[in-house]
């Protein structure tokens, strides 16, 4: 009986001295049936309000009827109230027991709301990140997602919570995911890789963690515009790689002449083929090593000038290989910014064109050549641009025939105008045909109009320049003005007819004479024999008369074309 006292008298004694408040209810009305002082100090009321009070009324929010089933179900962490109104989280441990022969719960409640408000903080912090989260216990079934998780697999944590997570997601057994997992828990090692999970369709980065439950944690988040834009960059890459013009990056400074220049922070392959440099000897250094005795300083500072404005600019410059030699390029530079900035590089796109400059240099020299040639010869050297239907004139235009200085650059319309109305026909259509042809080379004889209306007799002479479609782009010729010759010839030709005519005339008179001759002696002689008739002599006579007459004639006939002699 003693023993039995000493018990009791122990039970009581840790029960009052307790440091967690601790009490006894009915197990029916849920009336407190005793506290101890660690319940009074915690919730506010004394011993005797306590006892005049329920465990319903720690929580009124819940009702008294749920709150007694849950009660009496299982032991938990529950909030309730203080008397000062103060909401406090309790992990409550439940026992059965007989207290004065009633049933009644035995029950201790330890202050954890420090522990749920920390539980709380972290998961509001799991909850605010951007990544998603979720923790597996050991045996693979989910403890808690984060609302980003949610989101990035499509499925509520009310779907997802106490279900194992290869059930859930079967596909994910094949996946990289499987193998971190097992990784993580065998080696007790963070595990990271990036793999595509379909569904949802979507390139996820992944860190899976160990955790003390024999479980894992795991981070993930949504790469896929990543990896796009790394795909597109490593294209962009590779495409640059392969460009014939140079691209060049450097820093936007400084940019001032008296320091080093922007330091190059990116070349592609086609500038190493350019200039001989390797990609090494020109990474952090200036692009101006390659300028040199040649390259323009006017241009070098109309650059520095742009790019100190922020502006883009273009320009063509002499550079250097590094063995020295020369050679044109024409670049582009435009300034770009990162992170928002107005500006922090330079790209700048560079292209070999010492061909295209060498071609410039000898199209001027050939330029200058014909304009001396114009200017040296008699003739009138015309010019014409098809494209676009600028007809040049050199300045015998004016000097041959006597059109202003004004005219030395017409459209193809004014030549046309200019034309014999008998010629132009003819003319237009040949020169057309030819140009519509294959022709390189056309020739024409026509009138053109003079400034003062009259016309002169031309020799034009024509050659056709085409592209490598046979188009034609371009005909340059000269105009002979052969009026004065036109005129020689007519007198040449006239003098040759009135010649054949000379020498006809004069071998008619010869015949003549000698015909007349014969007649003239006939007639004498009858005259002579006729003496004793006189109307018979009459005629003989009239016959010498007429005989005389054409010998006249015929003598000055030979006297104005005299017979060409025979030799």
């Amino acid at each position: 009986m003693e023993h039995a006292l000493d018990q009791t008298d122990l039970r009581q004694a840790f029960f009052h001295a307790h440091p967690d408040p601790m009490w006894v209810h009915d197990a029916k009305t849920l009336k407190f049936l005793d506290v101890n002082a660690a319940a009074e100090r915690k919730y506010g009321w004394s011993r005797d309000e306590f006892l005049d009070m329920s465990l319903a009324e720690l929580d009124p929010s819940q009702g008294e009827g749920a709150r007694n089933t849950q009660v009496l179900d299982a032991s938990g962490v529950w909030r309730h109230l203080t008397r000062e109104g103060r909401v406090i989280f309790v992990d409550v441990v439940s026992h059965e027991l007989s207290h004065q022969g009633r049933a009644a719960r035995f029950v201790s409640a330890r202050d954890v709301t420090r522990l749920v408000e920390l539980e709380h903080e972290r998961t509001a912090m799991l909850e605010s990140i951007s990544d998603g989260f979720f923790t597996l216990d050991g045996h693979g079934c989910f403890t808690f997602l984060n609302g980003q998780a949610e989101a990035y697999l499509d499925r509520s944590r009310k779907d997802l919570i106490g279900r194992n997570v290869w059930d859930a997601f079967p596909e994910a057994r094949d996946k990289k995911f499987k193998v971190a997992v097992e990784a993580a828990v065998e080696s007790g090692q963070s595990q990271h890789f990036t793999d595509y999970l379909d569904p949802p369709g979507r390139w996820f980065q992944s860190a899976v963690h160990p955790a003390d439950n024999g479980g894992v944690t795991v981070y993930f988040r949504d790469v896929t515009s990543e990896r796009a834009a790394e795909t597109q960059l490593r294209l962009l890459e590779q495409a640059v790689s392969h460009l014939n013009d140079v691209v060049l990056i450097t820093e936007a400074g400084p940019i001032e002449e008296k320091f080093a220049g922007p330091r190059v922070v990116y070349v592609n392959d086609a500038f190493v083929r350019m200039t001989g440099y390797e990609k090494a000897d020109i990474i952090g250094r200036t692009p101006r090593i390659l300028q040199g005795p040649d390259t323009s300083q006017a241009e070098v500072d109309r650059i520095r000038d742009a790019l100190m404005r922020g502006e883009s600019v273009r320009a063509e410059l002499v550079n250097y290989t590094r063995l020295g030699d020369p050679f044109w390029v024409e670049m582009d530079i435009v300034p770009i910014g990162l992170d928002g900035d107005a500006h922090t590089h330079f790209v700048s796109v560079q292209r070999d064109i010492t061909g295209r400059r060498a071609a410039q240099e000898a199209m001027r020299l050939g330029e200058e050549r014909f304009q001396l040639m114009a200017r040296a010869t008699n003739d009138v050297v015309w010019d014409w641009d098809i494209e676009r239907d600028a007809l040049w004139w050199n300045s015998n235009l004016q000097a041959l025939f006597g059109y202003a200085p004004e005219l030395s650059q017409t459209p193809l319309s004014f030549w046309l105008h200019h034309l014999h109305p008998d010629d132009r026909e003819r003319v237009h259509a040949g020169f057309f045909a030819a140009l519509k042809g294959s022709d390189t080379i056309w020739r024409a004889e026509y009138r053109f109009q003079k400034a003062d209306g009259r016309y002169a007799a031309v020799a034009d002479r024509g050659f056709i320049i085409r592209d490598e479609a046979g188009r034609p782009t371009r005909a340059v010729g000269s105009m002979l003005d052969v009026t004065e010759r036109r005129e020689l010839e007519d007198n040449v030709r006239q003098s040759q007819k009135l010649e054949a005519v000379g020498q006809l005339t004069g071998g008619i008179a010869h015949d003549f004479n000698n015909l007349l001759t014969v007649i003239l002696n006939n007639a004498e002689g009858l005259e002579e024999a006729l003496s004793g008739e006189p109307a018979l002599k009459d005629l003989a006579s009239m016959t010498i008369q007429a005989a005389e007459r054409g010998a006249e004639l015929t003598s000055r006939c030979s006297r104005i074309w005299p017979p060409c002699p025979s030799w």
